[in-house]
């Protein structure tokens, strides 16, 4: 196995035209091979079928629904790596460099198939047209909801409510990056209702114009962490708006559940959200103990959130600027919803601005090496109501201690272990029942061992 020490990216170049070029070149060292100096990571329109170009490159494609371009990487002639090895080394660099996702996105196949302007062109809106005053429809409108819109607003012609309805139904599930000259002609309760693209940071990020709707946009509601679950129900109370029937005697099980809704058939396009990663045959690559999601690590020069314009649902990524803006003008409620969905980069670069304990509490990008680098600001009492964050034994064993034992905890239960168990079985509140609650998240022997020494 060829060791990878250290990659250092000395060049980026965005190029929006999406032209063959050159983005980044990248220094490689390893400590038990010779440093590559000068590969190569570039873009292409794709010409043909073959997996790999005429010089030999293999080509990545980060959207299968969509080839037409390929990111590629072209070494140095004088590196003596086989074709495998060339092809592996030339994954972890497009991975580290975060090149794929900056020129394509998640995206549905038929995404493009519509053409919104043309059909919004072919629109005769009415002076001072409100979109506000069509409400929201899920399913396709008959002639008597037509009539009915019609006699509410007899400036309406019964022929621009069928078309705009249908123009609306379309355009309204399309992604927000390409509806942004057109929002203001549909209004935010129809977006809230279909459009399945929408992201909890965009929807803090226009919690003003939050509507009721939402409670029936399962996609969404799918992806909502338990903090804007909560914001939700809440609103809805405030509001006196009648519940979903699907979560009206369920509110606790849905704030619980990740996938409350899987089981509903829904016509929205839902993502993919977890990628299969490569099996590295040929390389290792330590990569140190700062490595978390958003930030630098031995990859030196360019931060990983820079490097990517989308994130995984296609909006685009916020300079720190922009971010700085944000932060700077958002409510205090809007601050703390954020809490539970910043990445790591946003945390540490507005630590002493947010709210830590809700951090700790939802926040699902929260890992290990995260949290040790910033054990000053954790909350404790806090991070052992987190459902899903994964630590070590090793971590549980030396800060068991800091967590509050007055009643289960449930990062405790989900992490553990059968020294775990032994150390602290005295402090830890478990059962046999708790136990199988948690025990999709525990290895399979240590389970068993664990029910045994329960049974006891």
């Amino acid at each position: 196995m060829l060791k990878i020490k250290q990659i250092d990216f000395i060049k980026a170049v965005y190029d929006d035209s999406m032209s063959h070029n050159i983005f980044s070149i990248a220094n490689i060292t390893f400590s038990n091979y010779e440093p590559i100096h000068g590969a190569l990571l570039y873009w292409c329109r794709n010409s043909t079928n073959g997996e790999y170009t005429a010089e030999g490159d293999y080509k990545f494609f980060y959207d299968m629904a969509n080839v037409t371009y390929f990111a590629s990487v072209k070494f140095p002639k004088h590196v003596r790596l086989t074709r495998d090895q060339k092809q592996e080394l030339a994954y972890i660099l497009l991975e580290e460099r975060g090149s794929i996702g900056s020129y394509s996105f998640p995206t549905h196949i038929n995404r493009r198939k519509y053409d919104i302007e043309k059909e919004y062109n072919a629109l005769t809106f009415p002076e001072n047209f409100n979109p506000a005053t069509i409400e929201p429809i899920l399913k396709q409108v008959s002639m008597k909801q037509v009539l009915e819109i019609q006699q509410q607003h007899p400036h309406l012609s019964k022929r621009f409510i069928r078309q705009y309805i249908s123009w609306r139904s379309r355009a309204a599930q399309m992604h927000i990056n390409d509806l942004e000259p057109y929002l203001h002609m549909i209004s935010f309760e129809h977006l809230c209702l279909t459009n399945p693209y929408l992201t909890e940071q965009y929807l803090i990020e226009h919690l003003e114009q939050l509507a009721p709707t939402l409670q029936y946009n399962y996609p969404v509601l799918n992806r909502l962490s338990s903090s804007f679950k909560q914001y939700l129900i809440d609103f809805l109370q405030q509001q006196q708006i009648p519940f979903n029937e699907d979560f009206a005697h369920k509110l606790e099980q849905f704030i619980a559940d990740d996938h409350f809704y899987m089981d509903k058939e829904v016509t929205y396009y839902e993502f993919e959200e977890f990628e299969e990663e490569m099996d590295l045959q040929f390389f290792e690559y330590d990569v140190g103990p700062n490595k978390w999601s958003g930030s630098e690590h031995l990859v030196k020069g360019i931060p990983s959130l820079a490097c990517q314009k989308y994130d995984q649902y296609g909006f685009k990524r916020k300079t720190n600027k922009e971010m700085d803006t944000l932060i700077a003008t958002v409510s205090q409620t809007q601050l703390d919803l954020l809490c539970a969905v910043l990445e790591p980069h946003w945390l540490h670069r507005y630590r002493n601005k947010l709210n830590w304990t809700k951090i700790c509490r939802y926040n699902r990008y929260l890992a290990e090496d995260f949290i040790l680098a910033h054990l000053k600001f954790i909350d404790f009492e806090a991070l052992g109501e987190h459902t899903s964050c994964q630590l070590s034994e090793e971590f549980m064993l030396k800060y068991m201690k800091r967590f509050n034992h007055k009643n289960p905890v449930p990062v405790v239960l989900r992490n553990l272990t059968v020294p775990l168990y032994e150390a602290y079985k005295d402090t830890i509140k478990i059962n046999l029942q708790l136990l199988h609650k948690y025990s999709t998240s525990i290895a399979k022997e240590e389970l068993i061992q664990l029910e045994k020494l329960l049974s006891e």
